[in-house]
């Protein structure tokens, strides 16, 4: 069957030029044409079979495919139980210091951000939750449940922490606010009552209270905001103190230094340089670990130490400690990567550091230190905790032996294929053999799509003038051709061509496959902990019996590189848009919501249509099933097609204009067009004109054109803001 027929069969509506096609293929596959080119065959194939099997409008969310997802764990004050947060289970679990699990209570919906208070008090809150703060406390020994709040309808949470007074702090995605919230008894029960809110940054992913300041990561900003706070315990009215990068910051950790109220903070981030593409491949963005000192009185932050973490092996690190006596020591380790690196700084903190790694596996983020110094981690890539022993023995050898304790789930995952793709994403299996030289950099896929979203930047392509935003890797499979210059027809050619670019400039050859030793850790993936618990464990009455650790098994098979190919297809298949929270609980569009659908009808859809699949126009679904396909969990329109536009917005990344984007999710996609000149929704409608040949983004001139009135304009927000 020749290749052309093929694509056909792959359920596309609409296909790149047959002379493109022919010379993508043939140009994946130069390092061997006869092996990838039957490899390429059979996966056109794989996806075209999966294609005509799938409901577009029903394909589930990735927060209900991810397991378990354990993502925060923290250590109980005077105690060395732990207690974490299951972001898929929906779950806040107590575990003992071996990290079995001894106790599981229910937790608002997608929980990300875990708080204990001095007293024990635990505080939770979920990002997808209709009720997001739950607050729980201990009774007999046991953690119970002690209410569970509304928060005039703030969605998006993704951190919180305690602070004196009876004040927790939470900072939201969605608008990018922090708010500060007082437990106030009234009526005979506690409520939280919002007493100030401000905007502290976009996208802001976690918080942290040191003393008397706030630290705000906030990681589409590039930046780490300080906000004091009064004595009382709220927001005081100075300006934030602010660390801005040319990078993503993925992680901190603070600690005082010294008695006079400043502080010491190490930042894991992405390289602090612009990323250059002009190199022919991902230039400048390795990982970097930086410590800064954070003058409270003068408002100043001082960078005292900047190292680069890929050159030791630490990639996307997101669980980082800190601590500052006997000396500044620092433990660091990365999502995509499996080593951990010890960093023991001298007192003058410019001179290079004393250096120790040891093996780990990938994936932790989040990270607590128990009592005798050893460490605790959540791993949601390997759904596990962790413990990494580093106290040393009665013989004065360190020990080395890091315990993997799977987390236990009702309805295991067993597509290994997928698992396989979701390590390729998020570690560097994708391209082992990069290196760290100039500008030459080891990465994973996250270092630009944090969680699989956006990292904020705008960057040069290498191509002319021309600079891209990121954009969001979730939801490709119904989004296709893929990218703003649409060159990937499908997932297969998207898979081969990610392993050609991630590795470019490695001198290996991407066609390549991994044997076991090459990554020891792939053995734990696909042993989920059993469906049931074991028996003969004795725990209070309603409280689930301790788990013991799966397996580790052996995988004792070569990864050859088709199987490679298809398990990162397999992966991005699932990997769908999780719910916007802006939806969830509704039925019904409110008036402004269902007027700015009818504007977005008449103006905007003959761009951004209503398809279940963008390149499929019989997908487009009518206006009047809008309402319940948006608000439904899936918000599965893609609210894009398969065609070029030109609509102003330049210099353009392809002759033809750029690919009609998807809308879905736009909360999560700062800033806004190709070239991210837009830094939210009211810029981009404000730049809108109506002129006699069409619809524009950017008219050539600015007065041109008309414009859309104030009551469009905020109607149309509104009806976004649910896509």
């Amino acid at each position: 069957m020749s290749r052309v027929t093929r694509a056909l069969i792959a359920f596309s509506a609409l296909l790149a030029p047959a002379l493109l096609w022919w010379a993508l293929r043939h140009r994946q596959v130069q390092a061997a044409p006869t092996e990838a080119d039957a490899a390429y065959d059979r996966l056109i194939a794989f996806e075209a079979l999966r294609r005509n099997g799938a409901d577009f409008a029903r394909l589930p969310t990735w927060d209900r495919m991810s397991g378990p997802d354990p993502y925060v764990v923290r250590r109980l004050p005077d105690s060395d139980e732990l207690v974490g947060v299951l972001r898929g289970s929906d779950a806040v679990v107590v575990l003992d210091r071996s990290l079995r699990e001894i106790q599981r209570l229910a937790a608002p919906e997608r929980p990300v951000a875990l708080t204990v208070a001095d007293d024990g008090t635990v505080f939770v809150a979920g990002e997808l939750s209709t009720t997001p703060l739950a607050r729980y406390r201990w009774k007999d020994g046991v953690l119970v449940a002690a209410g569970r709040w509304e928060l005039d309808g703030v969605r998006a949470i993704r951190d919180i922490a305690t602070g004196p007074g009876g004040f927790v702090y939470l900072v939201e995605e969605h608008e990018g606010r922090l708010m500060a919230f007082r437990f106030e008894h009234a009526e005979g029960a506690d409520r939280p009552i919002l007493r100030h809110q401000v905007k502290v940054g976009n996208g802001p992913i976690r918080l942290e209270r040191v003393g008397n300041l706030l630290i705000a990561d906030c990681l589409l900003d590039h930046a780490l905001v300080f906000w004091k706070l009064e004595p009382s315990g709220a927001l005081g009215a100075e300006p934030p103190i602010r660390i801005v990068h040319d990078g993503p910051i993925w992680s901190f950790a603070a600690r005082p230094l010294g008695a006079d109220g400043n502080i010491l903070i190490a930042a894991g981030g992405a390289e602090d340089h612009p990323l250059d593409r002009t190199i022919g491949a991902f230039g400048y963005i390795d990982s970097f670990l930086y410590l800064y000192r954070v003058d409270v009185h003068r408002g100043e932050a001082t960078r005292e130490a900047a190292i680069n973490l890929s050159e030791l092996g630490v990639i996307t690190p997101k669980a980082i400690t800190l601590e500052t006596s006997p000396a500044v020591t620092v433990i660091a380790t990365g999502y995509g990567s499996d080593k951990l690196v010890r960093l023991e700084f001298e007192p003058d903190r410019s001179r290079t550091p004393k250096v120790s790694t040891a093996a780990f596996v990938p994936g932790a983020a989040s990270v607590a230190t128990l009592a005798d110094g050893d460490l605790a981690f959540a791993d949601p890539l390997l759904d596990a905790w962790v413990r990494q022993p580093l106290r040393r023995a009665s013989n004065d050898e360190r020990r080395s032996q890091m315990d993997v304790v799977s987390v236990f789930a009702p309805e295991p995952r067993s597509d290994e294929q997928e698992r396989l793709g979701e390590a390729l994403f998020f570690t560097t299996l994708m391209a082992p053999w990069n290196r760290s030289d100039g500008p030459l950099s080891r990465f994973t896929c996250e270092t630009c799509h944090y969680e699989g979203y956006v990292d904020g930047r705008i960057h040069h392509t290498g191509r002319g003038e021309v600079h891209a935003v990121t954009k969001p890797l979730l939801g490709l499979w119904n989004n296709r051709p893929h990218f703003s210059r649409a060159l990937d027809d499908d997932l297969v050619a998207v898979a081969f061509n990610e392993f050609r670019v991630a590795g470019a400039k490695s001198d290996h050859d991407p066609w390549f496959s991994l044997h076991p030793s090459d990554a020891p850790w792939l053995s734990r993936l696909g042993h989920d902990a059993a469906k049931s618990h074991p028996s003969g464990c004795s725990t209070p009455p309603g409280v689930p019996k301790r788990l013991e650790a799966a397996p580790a098994g052996d995988r004792e098979e070569t990864l050859d590189p088709a199987l490679l190919r298809k398990a990162l297809m397999s992966f991005l298949m699932a990997f769908n848009h999780r719910p916007n929270p802006m939806v969830l609980g509704r039925t019904r569009f409110s008036d402004d919501e269902r007027a700015g659908a009818v504007v977005f009808r008449d103006r905007c859809e003959s761009c951004h249509e209503a398809r279940l699949a963008s390149d499929a126009a019989v997908s487009r679904v009518p206006f009047e099933r809008w309402q319940d396909l948006v608000l439904a969990r899936e918000g599965a329109i893609v609210w894009g097609k398969a065609e070029y536009a030109k609509t102003g917005v330049e210099p353009y990344v392809h002759e033809k204009g750029a690919r009609v984007p998807s809308l879905r999710r736009l909360y999560k996609k700062r800033p806004y067009f190709t070239n991210g000149s837009a830094k939210d929704l009211d810029a981009v409608l404000i730049r809108a004109r109506i002129l006699p040949d069409g619809f524009r983004h950017a008219p050539p001139q600015p007065d041109d054109g008309a414009t859309l009135d104030e009551r469009s304009r905020a109607a149309l927000l509104a009806f976004l803001d649910l896509l």
